[in-house]
């Protein structure tokens, strides 16, 4: 059988992500008020449109649209994802680039 030969940084260098990412896999106060309301207004959402019934419809999608709203404005609150945090690449402690 032949070797092969195993490369695991190419010749010209590999592109590191800008910043690693966090360790709560998006399980935030926003991410999941977000996720249910729009479990929850789409429920509703396809029962009026089921049913024909026009003004659960509607109360779907403002149900929809207000989830959305207020996910921002948690997000906006600190209750969301973190802003990550550009590292430089050969600093492994993950501490904030100096402005030059």
């Amino acid at each position: 059988m032949a070797e092969r030969q195993l490369i695991l940084i190419s010749p010209a260098g590999d592109k590191l992500p800008p910043a690693s990412p966090f360790h709560n896999e998006g399980k935030t106060v926003a991410g999941w008020l977000v996720c249910w309301g729009l479990i929850i207004g789409s429920t509703i959402l396809g029962v009026g449109m089921i049913a024909a019934i026009m003004p659960l419809v509607i109360a779907g999608s403002i149900v929809c649209a207000a989830t959305l709203v207020a996910g921002g404005a948690f997000r906006a609150a600190g209750h969301g994802q973190p802003q990550p945090v550009l590292v430089a690449h050969g600093d492994a402690k993950g501490e904030k680039k100096a402005d030059a």
